[in-house]
């Protein structure tokens, strides 16, 4: 007799689904892919193929009808939203790729559903299952970092080409995937493009996953360049507990050169550097010590299948949820108050945003 698996669907069969998440599926002993929906049936068809799943739909209600414990959604950045409320009601735990959603309301929206229904949302983000992230993170919540002062994170990538709508310059897919990514997913205001919902999202929620900060005030700068949508922008932020913080970003790093992924963590007994890309960690001590943290392999420094392989495990109670759905909403929020002053030049209120109209 085998034990019981947890039966996935998923929404989406494109770049991601095809390089990530079903091959992470594939992987577990334990995971059931029950089917697949895609607005693209013939993709759909033929994502079934390559990865052995016998159901595919075009409407992904019918997909849902089958009672599925787990939902992955791996969509364009502006459908998030519907796709991940219609799983939930329907009674499934929801993994949503980042970002969580565009809106800050309807983050708030999807957090309540999911605390109603008893169901689980998570947020795509593979930075904190690296174990330096948990290991700093477990630190500085143990209190070894004293009070938080400074925060900062510089998170330089190479997705320029993607703002534009150029994705396949490339002779196959990248990261293995099936298909290339689509042309406006990241190229146009309107379906959620930009560096901010693309790459600042991971800087974001990486940097509160580890210091266990807040931001309650933003300002920021971003910049086109020559893109419809931002390429580069650099967001200042405090807290309540009066930590400050800034994060820089730019889509802009070229293809031949390494990009940068970093983050500083000032308090008044020691301070950290944690780089994603060399995989290390550093943590200074005010009494002079210095622990240097062993590096990271390099499948570890990205671990792009845990994911859909924690989702799995959370699912059959082997696990605890790691990337809580109140990050995902406070990423959200962080980032609409950026877009927001970036269009007012202001200085944009999280807390001021979340109380209700009067």
């Amino acid at each position: 007799m085998t034990g019981r698996k947890a039966r996935i669907g998923i929404i989406g069969t494109g770049w991601w689904a095809t390089a990530a998440h079903l091959p992470g599926l594939s992987a577990h002993p334990d995971a059931e892919i029950v089917g697949l929906a895609d607005l693209d049936i013939n993709k759909a068809q033929q994502t079934a193929e390559r990865f052995g799943v016998e159901r595919v739909f075009s409407d992904h209600r019918e997909l849902l009808a089958l009672g599925l414990d787990g939902v992955i959604v791996v969509t364009p950045h502006h459908t998030h939203y519907g796709l991940v409320r219609d799983s939930l009601l329907a009674g499934a735990d929801v993994l949503v790729e980042k970002p969580m959603v565009v809106e800050a309301a309807h983050a708030r929206e999807l957090l309540q559903i999911a605390r109603e229904r008893g169901r689980h949302l998570h947020v795509g983000y593979p930075y904190p299952h690296n174990r330096h992230s948990r290991l700093l993170r477990e630190t500085v919540l143990r209190g070894d970092f004293g009070k938080i002062h400074l925060v900062s994170s510089i998170f330089a990538t190479s997705p320029h080409n993607f703002y534009r709508g150029i994705t396949d310059e490339e002779a196959t897919p990248p990261g293995g995937a099936m298909w290339f990514p689509g042309t406006e997913t990241y190229s146009q205001p309107e379906r959620g493009g930009g560096n901010l919902l693309t790459q600042v999202t991971h800087a974001a929620s990486l940097l509160f996953f580890v210091s266990g900060l807040e931001p309650r005030d933003v300002h920021a700068f971003t910049e086109n360049y020559d893109t419809k949508v931002d390429l580069f922008e650099a967001i200042n932020f405090r807290t309540a507990t009066g930590a400050i913080g800034s994060i820089a970003s730019s889509g802009t790093v070229p293809s031949t050169q390494k990009t940068i992924e970093e983050i500083r963590i000032f308090g008044s007994k020691a301070h950290a550097v944690h780089d994603s890309v060399r995989g290390t960690l550093t943590i200074f001590f005010a009494d002079g010590s210095i622990e240097e943290v062993p590096t990271l392999s390099q499948s570890e420094k990205y671990p792009l299948q845990k994911t859909s392989q924690h989702l799995v495990d959370v699912i059959l109670g082997r696990d605890e949820q790691l990337v809580s759905p109140e990050l995902g909403v406070l990423t959200v929020e962080f980032l609409a108050a950026a877009r927001e002053s970036a269009e007012t030049g202001k200085i944009v209120s999280i807390d001021a945003a979340r109380a209700p109209e009067e």
